[in-house]
């Protein structure tokens, strides 16, 4: 009995210090959320001797790199005051809570670094068909010119053929590539997985089936090993321009990384 209510009083002890460290805490968000509404000239009042001679050379540095006037350096400074404030609060100097000097702070408020931005489907997408068309086309040619002169074209597969072939590939290395990251944590379904690459072969089956009808052979030819590898440089050439015009990072090879919410 008497191990029971000594339990029980440790127990009543220990949540009595949690809500206290609770309502501690609490008190401290109040007061921060205060300090991010007050005015600007408030805040540098409350700069400790050390945070204001921070705020003095950042200011001094903004000037001095970016050509800008005092009052332009004092602007761009009170909008850092109150998470400085706050940071003092709990003990922490501005040096320490932008582990940066002002020179070096300075440089990264005049520059600040892009956050990278996930590519759009599309733009992958028109990649991988480029890439593969260049590859697929290329290869055709290149092995056209070891041919025999009885057999001087490619094997007998039409220009549209090949490049369709390839367009397609490119496109269905994409959603494939999505296809293997997880989502929502988990992994894709193995039987999912191969029921989407079999359609894939399929598809192109019987897209290349089509392709070889006698009639349709005025549209789709059969080209010289020189001019598959003409076109394999022109789409390559035409997908170097649009990756760099788009800033494209990633291709149809590798998985795009997870974009972290």
């Amino acid at each position: 009995m008497a191990e029971e209510t000594k339990r029980e009083q440790d127990q009543t002890k220990i949540n009595t210090e949690k809500q206290a460290k609770l309502k501690k805490q609490a008190e401290l968000d109040t007061q921060d959320e205060k300090i991010k509404q007050e005015d600007p000239k408030a805040l540098r009042e409350k700069l400790s001797n050390k945070n204001s001679d921070y705020v003095f050379r950042l200011e001094k540095e903004l000037q001095k790199q970016g050509s800008m006037s005092r009052a332009d350096a004092v602007a761009m400074t009170n909008g850092l005051l109150s998470e400085i404030i706050i940071a003092q609060r709990h003990g922490q100097p501005a040096n320490g809570l932008y582990l940066a000097s002002p020179a070096i702070k300075a440089e990264q408020m005049l520059h600040p670094k892009k956050k990278p931005v996930a590519t759009p489907t599309w733009q992958l997408m028109v990649d991988g068909a480029l890439l593969y068309l260049a590859i697929f086309v290329g290869l055709c040619g290149m092995l056209a010119l070891f041919q025999t002169k009885n057999q001087p074209y490619n094997s007998q597969m039409g220009i549209l053929t090949i490049a369709s072939v390839g367009i397609l590939m490119g496109i269905f290395m994409v959603k494939y590539n999505d296809w293997l990251m997880p989502q929502q944590g988990k992994r894709p379904s193995l039987v999912k997985l191969i029921l989407r690459m079999l359609a894939i072969a399929v598809v192109l089956f019987v897209w290349m089936w089509i392709l070889q009808i006698p009639a349709l052979r005025v549209i789709n030819p059969v080209l010289p090993a020189v001019a598959d590898i003409v076109i394999a440089a022109a789409a390559y050439g035409v997908r170097y321009l649009f990756r760099k015009h788009y800033n494209i990072v990633g291709s149809a090879f590798a998985p795009r990384p997870q974009q972290r919410k």
